[in-house]
């Protein structure tokens, strides 16, 4: 997977939210996975303040909200899920 940028933002996902300045990597799924061509986030570190997150990732970009967005599996065979 080709990582394409990083950003910082406070931690939230599906199944989990905090307060903590999360960095997450940001990419596109390879093709040899189920989720091909679908966008990936994957959590990287996370920090108690914003200053202590830009100071260790300083190209990261920061986010007011989340770019979490739940994977697309429609395109799976019924009952795979």
């Amino acid at each position: 997977m080709k990582v394409t940028d990083y950003t910082i933002e406070r931690g939230r996902g599906e199944t989990y939210a905090n307060d903590r300045w999360t960095v997450y990597e940001h990419g596109t799924y390879p093709s040899g996975s189920v989720l091909a061509g679908q966008h990936y986030r994957g959590w990287v570190d996370d920090f108690e303040t914003l200053e202590e997150a830009t100071a260790a990732y300083p190209d990261a970009q920061i986010i007011d909200g989340t770019t979490y967005r739940p994977p697309s599996l429609s395109h799976l065979p019924e009952g795979y899920e």
